[in-house]
């Protein structure tokens, strides 16, 4: 049966009347209902393959990856026995913010550990460069008294020169690790500090010790045994004086130094300044032992303190949190087993 449907007039143009068949009609309906469906039934499945993708992701059951871990070797992560060190729950993960270095470089003051290390190194080195001054001024013969102390007193002669030359080594080596921050050189330097104050007390000691027993007798001992003919010669020459005790007394002879000459013996003389020079030189030495000790001490104090580094580098590995521990956030302790000497998973 056929329906004849009228639009509603419009103006101004005639439109033909629209003649649709019930078949058609009823065929329109049913294509409506099919296309519905089929599009409810794909969002439903497009919801559960979601789902399921979801649940994949998050299960807790299953193994998350392994982070990387720059502190720990990959053969030491291998190497964990027990359950696998990646299965962790998933609700137990913490979230780290990342560190970003600042590209711009700030400029840094010198800490003041590093100027006091500076200043006992200053010290150390004003130090080195008097002793060293000492022992060449008398080397040169640049004081009159010089060429007796060359050949009367040359063990302390050359411990005075290693000595400034030791220390003054020294002062720069310590310059050179204050200046690149460098904490080995500075070990070093420490460690040279040792053989500075030994140096310096063995002065001391030696000629404290030769001052101190039976002077007289060791001069005349000296004179008579260990001294050659050029040493007799150049110290009475520089004294003025002929033979040790008299003329007949081991004496060389120079135009100065003749069987009727009026000059007295050298044993007088020549005790008199080996006395004042051993007195003065152990009283130096010995004031130079505080020093030393106030350079030792800086040093072994500021050294690890030259710049604001110490103890922000990443800890020693006795102290070092495990996998477990920094994924899970579990206070683990350390990763390292001193039972076994290696790495060892512990169990949450």
């Amino acid at each position: 049966m056929d329906r004849t449907v009228t639009p509603p007039p419009t103006q101004g143009r005639n439109t033909p009347p629209l003649h649709v068949s019930g078949t058609s009609h009823v065929n329109l309906s049913q294509e409506a209902r099919h296309s519905a469906a089929f599009s409810t039934t794909s969002s439903v499945r497009i919801q559960q393959q979601q789902q399921l993708r979801d649940d994949q992701l998050w299960d807790s059951s299953d193994d998350l990856p392994e982070p990387v871990l720059p502190w720990m070797r990959s053969e030491s992560r291998q190497s964990l026995g027990g359950v696998s060190q990646s299965s962790v729950d998933a609700a137990s993960l913490h979230v780290v913010k990342r560190f970003v270095p600042d590209t711009i470089k700030k400029k840094q003051r010198w800490t003041l550990h590093k100027w006091w290390l500076l200043l006992s190194n200053t010290v150390l080195f004003c130090m080195g460069l008097g002793i060293l001054l000492a022992a060449l001024f008398t080397f040169f013969k640049l004081y009159q008294r010089a060429d007796v102390v060359i050949v009367g007193e040359r063990v302390i002669l050359n411990l005075i020169l290693a000595t400034g030359c030791i220390c003054l080594f020294s002062a720069l080596f310590g310059y050179v690790g204050i200046m690149l921050n460098n904490r080995p050189l500075l070990a070093i330097y420490n460690l040279l500090l040792w053989v500075c104050f030994g140096m310096i007390a063995a002065i001391g000691y030696t000629a404290y010790r030769r001052n101190k027993w039976n002077i007289d007798g060791k001069l005349s001992y000296q004179w008579h045994y260990d001294l050659t003919s050029d040493g007799r010669s150049r110290i009475q020459a520089n004294l003025h004086c002929c033979g040790y005790k008299m003329f007949s007394d081991f004496h060389e002879n120079s135009n100065k130094c003749f069987p009727r000459t009026l000059l007295p013996g050298c044993r007088f003389k020549y005790q008199q300044f080996t006395v004042s020079f051993l007195t003065y030189t152990y009283i130096a030495a010995f004031s130079c032992i505080p020093l030393i000790l106030f350079v030792l001490f800086s040093g072994l104090l500021c050294a690890n303190h030259i710049n604001r580094k110490f103890g922000k580098n990443l800890p020693p590995k006795l102290y070092r949190l495990d996998y477990q521990g920094i994924v899970a956030g579990t206070p683990t302790g350390s990763s390292l087993n001193l039972a076994t000497q290696g790495l060892q998973q512990r169990r949450i």
